[in-house]
């Protein structure tokens, strides 16, 4: 056999980029177990600490994270075609009950109840903070539904970072828009982000921190906000189950972890 015939080949088919919601950090690899599922090779550890998954056969494949101290983590994902650029996931890390949150650390943690006072699992909470001092970012142009998916914005009082979640919300109040920052550009100044924008936006407009989380078996939610905010904090929260939406307003403290009142869904 000779040597041609020895060299194996192989691809790089995505790689996984886990973060700590609340830090921003990398958590150490003994904290999680990432795989694909039906794949039974382990992924490699890059410089940065991602993770590498090699010669992935097929078009999909469903990423799975688990951990003691995060919730569970299942995602679909599309794998490149034959020389297509493999894609990188950035993944962001929800606290499950376990989980010890960071000196200084500003959230809030709600149970949730149904009608009926039992505990409300699976609901979606997305919750944001509309304060001058919590700006993240204001855009740095004019933008419209269907631009793309970048983003040129000047600083605010905190820094954006990949897989934080936004509001886009005018001056008024009057209008607001979801999002997601997937990774930095090539350009200082400019971000990506997950999904094109759908409205109409003026310079100026305010970028701010923002969360969405899932309640546990138990109705408890955890809303982990990262980065400078005030002392007094008004947390405007949308919570969405069993195809209905109910809207409210929390107040949390700004470097402390509230226990907020617990919350029924219908209640007057």
């Amino acid at each position: 056999m000779d040597r041609a015939e020895r060299t194996f080949v192989t691809r790089c088919s995505l790689a996984v980029k886990p973060f700590d919601i609340w830090t921003g950090t990398t958590p150490s690899p003994s904290s999680l177990i990432v795989s694909l599922e039906g794949f039974d090779r382990k992924p490699i550890r890059s410089s940065d600490g991602s993770y590498v998954f090699l010669d992935v056969p097929g078009e999909r494949c469903m990423l799975r994270i688990a951990s003691a101290a995060y919730r569970e983590v299942r995602e679909e994902v599309v794998l490149p075609a034959n020389g297509g650029t493999p894609p990188i996931v950035t993944v962001s890390l929800h606290p499950g009950r376990a989980y010890v949150p960071p000196a200084a650390g500003t959230g809030a943690i709600v149970e949730l109840r149904d009608a009926n006072g039992l505990p409300l699992a699976g609901a979606e909470i997305m919750a944001y903070i509309d304060d001058e001092t919590a700006v993240r970012g204001r855009l740095a142009e004019e933008r419209s539904g269907g631009d793309g998916q970048r983003l040129k914005i000047a600083p605010g009082h905190g820094r954006l970072a990949p897989g934080d979640a936004f509001v886009l919300r005018d001056r008024d109040g009057s209008e607001l828009e979801w999002n997601r920052m997937v990774d930095w550009t090539d350009h200082p100044a400019v971000i990506m982000v997950d999904r094109p924008i759908k409205g109409a936006w003026n310079r100026g407009t305010r970028l701010l921190p923002a969360v969405r989380a899932m309640s546990d078996d138990a109705g408890t939610a955890i809303l982990p906000f990262r980065g400078l905010l005030p002392a007094t904090c008004r947390i405007h929260a949308e919570i969405a189950a069993d195809g209905k939406r109910w809207r409210t307003v929390w107040q949390a403290e700004g470097g402390k972890v509230s226990r907020l009142p617990a919350f029924t869904v219908g209640a007057e």
